[in-house]
Formats: C-alpha cells, structure tokens, sequence
C-alpha cells in the first residue's frame, strides 16, 4: 500500500491538504501527515484524521533525524515552505536528503511565483540571486535543489494570497492613519485563495499530475489593491484612503517606525505585523513588475473547482476588516 507524506499540517496549506487528499485518495493510498507540534493542533482535527485512517506524528525539518523516521517507507513525500526566510534552502536540503535516503520516489513542493526566474531555462539557472525579488529568491534556491536530487518531483508556484489582504495587510491601516500605503503601482494580480492552493497540493501528493511538473496557482481574475480596498471597506464602512508609494518611499516610512529589516531576528512587538521590509515590498513589487498577471487552470485541472473569487473568500475574514472609531 502506497505511503504518503505531508508535513506542515499545522498551517494553513497543509491543513487543506491534509483534508483533501483524504477526500481525493484512491482506496490503496496511506497517509501519515507531521507538524512540528502535534500539541498546537485541535483535537478533533488530529482525531478525525486518524478516523480516515491516516497516522499523525511530530517532525520538524531542522531535525534531519525526525524526517527519517517519517519518510521511512514513503512513496512521496510533499513538503511546505515556512516562514524562516533566508534558512529556507537548508531546510529544504534536510527534506530531500531524508527523502533520499529513505528511498522516497516523488517529492512535492509550495513553491512561489517569481521562481521561474531562476530556473525556467539554462539562462535562468545561471542568474545571480541578488537580480531576483526577494521572496523568490529560497523558493529558487529549493527548486534548484530538488531538480538536481534526482527524485521525481511535483511544483506549484503559488500567487500570493487573497487572504493575506484581507485578514494580514488590513490590519496595518489603521497604525497608517487610516491608509493603505501601497506600492503595486496600478497593476493587477490574480491573488490566490490559500484554501485553492491547499486543494492543489493535495492533489500533487496524491498523483494527479504527471511526474516532473510544475504549476504556476492563480485566482480568478486579475484584481488591483484598490480594487480590494473598496470592496472590504464597502462591507465595513470604513473609511479610508488609498495611498500609492514609491519602493523607497514605502520603506522609509515603515523603517521610521521600527520595522526591522530582518524577519527572524526583528522586534515586532509594537507593529501591526510581522513583515520585515524586504518582504513588504516585494509583496508590492511582484505585483508591480507583473509576475502576477496570469490567470491560470491549475486550480480547475488538478482540484475540479473553479478558483475562489475574492469576494467569496473574503466572507470570513468580515469581522477582521478595519472600522472607524
């Protein structure tokens, strides 16, 4: 019987896809799915994952010896990239070495859109990291190395998420004095719904796609900022302005105020957001430069869903949007 591995459950992704690979899998398919700290996830979650017949345990990608233990025997083995910018490679390295050594065929990866950039052609596999945006930059380096295992694998590069601006980015308006400073220039993304991406990787660990593929994850339709803004403010009443910046405009207003430059190491006790610069802007730039444009089927072809609107996802994150006082 074919064993399957998906780490990361604990977080937004994995949860999804935990649930609906169970949902999707063939009968002969087993599971076991990891968090780093089975003690922070609900009950009834972990509960009714085993009722479906899937094992539950404890792995963490900086303990290589924690991810032999798992991967023993596994078929495939998906795993999610976190929030440890710049130490993202390595532990992806840790990931694909256990994989290798315990015989794992297939590897599964969340990627980012920007990826490509620098590894799309031999051109690209050539560039300097440092002329790639920040955010993509580990996802390049990861893609690199699972390309170079010698392992099947499966990619999805993710757009950003819709619900970032909603349920993240909304809650910074305020602490700007009733703005959002933004710096995508006019141009317009095709945000993701993270709950579309979660479906789409459960059906790569799960072997609906060809081996050696790579999806690139979009919404529906290509919406600016603006767009956003109006709408959640319409639901809520608020009001507020719209306020277009400059990379290095945006960058020195939010570095007056103390966000650091570094995400790990950074103090954001007295911020609205644990976002260092670097991450801040290229959330903007990636928009600006049209990586985000694109609207693709991946969500259709790999889950049978058609990709969530905005407005539809945004339902549950109302009653986060700012209100006046």
């Amino acid at each position: 019987m074919p064993k399957l591995v998906l780490t990361g459950v604990g977080g937004g992704i994995g949860g999804i896809a935990a649930d609906y690979a169970l949902e999707i899998a063939r009968p002969d398919q087993k599971f076991l799915f990891t968090s780093t700290d089975l003690s922070k996830l609900p009950v009834s979650k972990v509960d009714g994952w085993k009722a479906k017949g899937a094992e539950v345990a404890e792995a963490n990608y900086d303990d290589p010896e924690s991810l032999s233990k798992v991967f023993k025997g596994a078929e495939a083995v998906a795993f999610i990239s976190t929030w440890a910018l710049g130490h993202r490679p390595r532990q992806a390295a840790n990931v694909i070495e256990a994989a290798k050594a315990a015989g794992v065929n297939r590897i599964c990866y969340t990627s980012f859109i920007g990826a490509g950039l620098g590894n799309d052609s031999e051109e690209a596999r050539q560039r300097d990291l440092k002329t790639i945006p920040f955010l993509p930059r580990d996802h390049v380096q990861t893609e690199r190395l699972i390309r170079a295992s010698g392992l099947q694998w499966n990619i999805q590069r993710d757009y950003l998420y819709q619900d970032n601006c909603a349920a993240f980015f909304s809650q910074s308006w305020k602490f700007c004095g009733d703005r959002w400073l933004n710096n995508t220039d006019g141009r317009r993304g095709a945000y993701v719904a993270r709950e579309d991406c979660g479906r789409v990787f459960g059906a790569l660990l799960v072997g609906r796609a060809p081996p050696n593929t790579c999806y690139t994850v979009t919404g529906p339709e290509a919406v600016t900022d603006r767009e956003l803004f109006e709408y959640m403010n319409s639901v809520s009443g608020y009001k507020a302005e719209f306020v277009d910046m400059v990379d290095d405009e945006l960058a020195a207003w939010w570095r007056e105020r103390g966000l650091p430059d570094d995400a790990i190491n950074g103090d954001f006790s007295k911020l609205p957001m644990k976002l260092c610069i670097p991450d801040l802007l290229c959330c903007g730039e990636m928009v600006a430069q049209s990586h985000m444009e694109e609207v693709t089927d991946a969500v259709e072809k790999l889950s049978g869903r058609k990709p969530l609107r905005y407005q539809e996802n945004f339902k549950k994150y109302e009653h986060l949007f700012p209100r006046n006082d």
